[in-house]
């Protein structure tokens, strides 16, 4: 879904609270580390009468080495950025929720008061009728939340981003 509107209102606090960053390569880039140290003790270390154990490296170390690499490409040709508390000096998580029509007011009422004891006691669904989207600091210190609805094929927001502090 594109969430461009809460990263919006999430961008536009005062202070630079929360700023737009690119997700960072290093803990891709680990797994492919691992992947070769894999590779490289399966070829160095493991004998060859151990045929388990270097299938099981082999596979491993290919899986980590490719995961790595495709992810760390991905991630340099991509201009995709997202909301960074710099308070708690963290990447906001994102989450989505998906409703029945028939909770839109209750649900609404929940968002505009931040009341998240209320927005999980509100049933869910598995179709995306209202989807509520949100955006929380890992410290909890900042949520923002966007009611969307799907209409003719696109999700529109309904009224206007919601953050809590």
């Amino acid at each position: 879904m594109n969430a461009f509107e809460i990263c919006e209102a999430l961008y536009a606090l005062p202070g630079g609270v929360v700023v737009e960053r690119r997700r960072p390569i290093f803990k891709p880039m680990i797994f492919a580390l691992l992947g070769v140290v894999l590779l490289v003790v399966n070829i160095v270390v493991v004998d060859s009468s151990m045929e388990t154990l270097s299938m099981l490296l082999m596979v491993l170390g290919v899986g980590l080495l490719g995961y790595g690499v495709v992810v760390v490409a991905m991630r340099l040709m991509s201009d995709e950025h997202v909301p960074y508390h710099t308070p708690s000096k963290r990447y906001m998580s994102y989450t989505e929720s998906y409703y029945d029509r028939s909770h839109l007011a209750e649900l609404q009422r929940a968002v505009a008061r931040g009341d998240e004891s209320a927005i999980a006691s509100i049933e869910t669904s598995n179709v995306a009728a209202i989807t509520l989207v949100s955006y929380r600091a890992t410290d909890n210190s900042l949520a923002a939340y966007a009611l969307y609805h799907y209409v003719d094929m696109e999700y529109c927001l309904i009224g206007e981003v919601t953050i809590r502090r």
